[in-house]
């Protein structure tokens, strides 16, 4: 039978902090599960590791990229392999409470017309020390409204249905980050989507994580804004305030950015 559940990850030059997101998702309360992972043309330690987990442990998959084409097209690529009736991601330097797929499933499996959710996290320095949390709202009337200010959601933390997915797209690839801004951005202007008040993932913060580590992840975000606008209905007063005010955030140095996210 397929698993209930199909963590998807890529990993691209993880060594550093893939052993921690792998032993995290193993370690997972809820037990029906598949992780699939896509190498994507990694030229560190990062296929060692992913296959000394995968040779202990079955629910392990590992897809393996000749190149590195990118998290966008990676993730597409993983998804045409999961199995499951949903979908946690998980990016290769960020971790998951014990809890997560428990919590998230349930959530799911209660509410039916929930389309996507995700969580609250903890930030995590590159020494996995906890320098700050990331509080999101919960309510899905709460959440559009301000959808286009910011991306309500972690990408680590988010749960999806799987037919939802079939229906609406995977990623879309011309977006080589923000990819899932994006895809959150046109599953909320159909469907109902929810955050879990609780911290159920660590997102790391080090300037040069995923998340941090180019200008192309804000432009690709402002990209998304636009086409919330145009393609998928949200209001096109608001959303161009706030493209304005993302171009502005834009100018400022990274480290005083990344200021904002530790207290």
């Amino acid at each position: 039978m397929n698993p209930k559940i199909s963590i998807l990850m890529s990993a691209y030059n993880a060594e550093s902090f893939i052993a921690s997101a792998i032993k995290s998702v193993l370690d997972q309360s809820f037990k029906d599960f598949e992780c699939v992972i896509v190498n994507d043309g990694s030229t560190d330690g990062t296929d060692k590791i992913i296959e000394q987990f995968r040779k202990s442990d079955p629910r392990i998959h590992v897809i393996h990229n000749e190149k590195n084409i990118g998290l966008t097209r990676s993730l597409n690529m993983g998804l045409s392999h999961c199995l499951g009736d949903y979908i946690a991601r998980l990016d290769a330097d960020d971790v998951c409470a014990n809890d997560r797929l428990e919590m998230q499933y349930k959530l799911m499996e209660s509410t039916k017309d929930i389309a996507l959710c995700g969580s609250s996290a903890w930030y995590l320095d590159e020494n996995d020390k906890k320098i700050g949390e990331k509080n999101l709202p919960t309510d899905y009337v709460d959440i559009k409204k301000k959808l286009l200010f910011n991306n309500q959601f972690v990408h680590s933390s988010l749960f999806i249905r799987k037919n939802v997915l079939d229906k609406e797209g995977f990623y879309n690839e011309s977006f080589k980050a923000s990819q899932d801004y994006e895809l959150i951005l046109r599953i909320a202007s159909k469907y109902r989507v929810e955050n879990i008040s609780k911290h159920l993932v660590g997102w790391r913060v080090e300037e040069n994580s995923l998340s941090w580590s180019s200008k192309r992840q804000e432009w690709d975000a402002i990209h998304a804004r636009w086409w919330g606008i145009t393609k998928y209905s949200y209001p096109k007063l608001v959303g161009l305030f706030h493209i304005i005010l993302r171009i502005g955030w834009l100018c400022l140095p990274q480290k005083m950015k990344m200021k904002r996210y530790a207290h």
